[in-house]
């Protein structure tokens, strides 16, 4: 039998990686509620400047939306993509919510 060196050998702690999917689990869900809010304030699908809803570059956020969480957490790319789309309107969702309040 070979000598497994300890030098390289690391412990996979379980409670890191529940924890780690656990906190991408939040994150996407916070996304995909960041993209619902702006798409039912986006009705006119960018075609007035209102500064209301998703820009024309990023109208698949329409269908990015209606994404489920397990769909997105089964796609790195789609992941990615959500994350980063909800990245980039959570200020808009945060006034959207704000405003619904009043």
């Amino acid at each position: 039998m070979v000598p497994v060196s300890t030098h390289y050998s690391f412990d996979l702690k379980r409670g890191s990686m529940d924890s780690r999917r656990d906190a991408v689990r939040c994150r996407v869900e916070e996304a995909l509620r960041v993209l619902a809010a702006v798409a039912a304030e986006d009705a006119d699908y960018a075609k007035t400047l209102n500064g209301r809803g998703f820009s024309k570059s990023d109208q698949e956020g329409h269908s990015l939306s209606k994404c489920s969480v397990d769909q997105v957490l089964n796609d790195e790319l789609l992941l990615m993509k959500i994350v980063g789309m909800g990245r980039r309107y959570s200020k808009q969702a945060s006034t959207i919510s704000q405003l619904s309040l009043l």
